[in-house]
């Protein structure tokens, strides 16, 4: 459908029609790269730019970069800036009929018509956009994209959220031929996962970066079975990672600084192992973590003759018990947790049944599922009387 006259003497300086439902599914992927508190007015907005191969649709903060593509019938090339949050709002609210949106130049006003809606938005001039970082060259390397979604669920919880250690706010990337590693710790538990990738550049990368945490994080939430794979490029500088779907890219500013040697604080053996159903330990982990309300949180865990049992107290509350069947292998042994630790390790766990690698009161715990060795938890203990 036609727009309404812009008028004598009037350039579009852009002109499209896109489906409003496919603009909102990128528009509110796009927009979680928007800084809400940015002093640059241009920064609130969203990027339009008409392309032979549709709309491409860009958000920034500088450090997050986000671009997807929408198929649309391309009239007119250009481009513009309008707010990121109205125009997702505004689009979101429209009926499923095909939707134009055209640039008049001398003024950057966007025009939107869809069925009887007419709306104008005023525009900042793309020229303010600041620029967008470059990938220099191809992917060095694909992941499955389920997989690395997953990865990053498992890994990305463990970071940190103290903006004072800003290398723990971030998950380690690790490449070695065909084996990508992540890694993220916040000094009180760490999570490693390993996954297989495809190098499509030999020789291109080798070793490690470091990507904030909540960066990932977007990624993951972009990957749908429409996306089934994902490319990973490094900047030459090696200052910006690029993650490239079919129909998308997220870039990210990394971050500098040295990871901590996370392998030593991997125990190389314990005296204790307990194994059990994951599904039966985590629900008597939730059900104990409602009754660990002190200053640690603590849960403990009591390891012998069969059993595994959970002991939970407040001193203002109450206290729980909860014995489990369990195979249990080595010395007899007591040991507590932060709850929260406890429960998003047994979340991430990919795996019918738990183990837990124990190595007596005071130190560090190792919980993987048993059989694998493609993930792994670990969670230091608490002091408790």
């Amino acid at each position: 459908m036609n727009n309404w006259p812009t008028g004598i003497g009037t350039r579009s300086a852009m002109r499209c029609t896109v489906s409003p439902s496919a603009l909102s599914a990128s528009l509110s992927l796009v927009s979680r790269a928007v800084s809400p508190r940015s002093t640059l007015p241009v920064l609130s907005n969203v990027l339009l730019e008409t392309e032979v191969e549709g709309l491409r649709v860009t958000a920034t903060n500088l450090d997050l970069t986000i671009s997807a593509l929408v198929a649309a019938t391309v009239h007119e090339e250009g481009r513009v800036t309008v707010p990121a949050r109205l125009l997702a709002e505004y689009v979101a609210s429209l009926d499923e009929i095909t939707c134009t949106m055209e640039v008049e130049e001398r003024t950057q006003m966007l025009r939107i018509s869809s069925g009887v809606q007419r709306t104008n938005l005023h525009g900042i001039d793309a020229v303010e956009f600041p620029p967008l970082p470059a990938r220099e060259t191809a992917p060095a390397f694909e992941v499955d994209a389920a997989a690395l979604q997953q990865a990053i669920t498992q890994t990305a919880v463990a970071a940190s959220g103290d903006e004072q250690t800003p290398v723990l706010t971030g998950v380690l990337l690790h490449v070695e031929g065909s084996r990508l590693t992540l890694v993220a710790t916040d000094r009180h538990r760490l999570a490693v996962k390993t996954l297989d990738a495809q190098v499509t550049i030999e020789g291109a990368v080798n070793g490690t970066v470091i990507v904030p945490a909540r960066h990932l994080a977007e990624l993951a939430r972009a990957i749908n079975p429409s996306r089934p794979t994902v490319g990973v490029a490094f900047s030459d500088a090696r200052n910006q990672v690029f993650f490239t779907l079919r129909d998308m890219e997220i870039s990210s500013r990394l971050i500098e600084g040295n990871y901590p040697n996370y392998a030593q604080v991997i125990p190389a053996h314990s005296t204790t192992t307990v194994v059990l159903p994951t599904a039966l330990l985590l629900k008597s982990a939730k059900t104990a973590a409602v009754l660990a309300r002190d200053a640690s949180n603590p849960v403990r865990l009591r390891a012998g003759k069969g059993e595994l049992e959970l002991i939970a107290q407040a001193a203002e509350i109450g206290d729980h018990d909860a014995p489990l069947p369990a195979r249990v292998e080595g010395e007899e042994v007591q040991v507590a947790f932060n709850a929260r630790y406890l429960l998003d390790a047994l979340q991430a766990i990919d795996g019918d049944d738990v183990e837990l690698a124990l190595n007596g009161p005071l130190q560090p715990a190792v919980v993987r599922a048993q059989g694998h060795e493609d993930y792994l938890c670990v969670i230091m203990p608490v002091r408790v009387p």
